[in-house]
């Protein structure tokens, strides 16, 4: 059985001005994907909201980390903001 991403990390989103990210990148965070979230394929590069003001973060890693063994716990993301641009696949020619 496949097991779900359960973690992310990445930054702090200070503004989005003119489509340009303005990031607070001396610290690096680390959150909680909920179980009704883990579905959604959460991908670097997406934008998703934390906290009790949906703040945004720009998602940098995911990935699988069992908290019962390690002891850790993070707080929880919110949702999913926005997907990141993934460039298309062209088909192959033959």
């Amino acid at each position: 059985m496949m097991q779900n991403n359960n973690t992310l990390s990445g930054f702090h989103i200070r503004s989005k001005k003119d489509e340009v990210l303005k990031l607070q990148w001396k610290q690096k965070y680390t959150w909680h994907i909920p179980k009704h979230l883990r579905d959604v394929n959460i991908q670097p590069g997406d934008i998703v909201a934390v906290g009790k003001m949906f703040a945004p973060v720009l998602v940098t890693e995911v990935f699988r980390e069992e908290l019962e063994e390690t002891g850790k716990r993070y707080k929880r993301i919110k949702k999913l903001l926005e997907r990141a641009p993934h460039p298309k696949k062209e088909p192959e020619r033959v």
